[in-house]
């Protein structure tokens, strides 16, 4: 299941990036890359329309997956057992650790 999420996130984000790449930020979109005639305009306004509408679903689709994909990777990392912490003693500033020896240290 995680993997298909992980596919589709990507599927739709490079669709996205794509189509954002064909807009233009001025408004003239696939218009002025044409060159169409004034009589023609009507079509071009609606293909940028179209692709608007398609931009505002990829990128609606994109988070929505965002939100399930995170959902279904906390559920499985819920199953996965965590290590149990040592509580650490502490010590005042300046104090000295209690010492430790260790076996292969001989004591004097």
């Amino acid at each position: 299941m995680e993997i298909l999420f992980s596919i589709l996130l990507i599927l739709v984000a490079i669709a996205l990036i794509g189509i954002v790449l064909i807009q233009n930020a001025k408004g003239g979109g696939l218009a002025a890359n044409v060159g169409l005639t004034p009589q023609m305009l009507g079509g071009v306004r609606k293909a940028t329309e179209d692709i608007e509408k398609v931009t505002w679903g990829l990128a609606i689709a994109l988070f929505l997956l965002c939100l399930a994909s995170g959902f279904i990777f906390q559920s499985r990392s819920s199953e996965v057992p965590t290590p149990k912490v040592q509580p650490v003693e502490l010590q005042a500033p300046g104090e000295l650790p209690p010492p430790t020896l260790s076996p292969e240290a001989p004591a004097k």
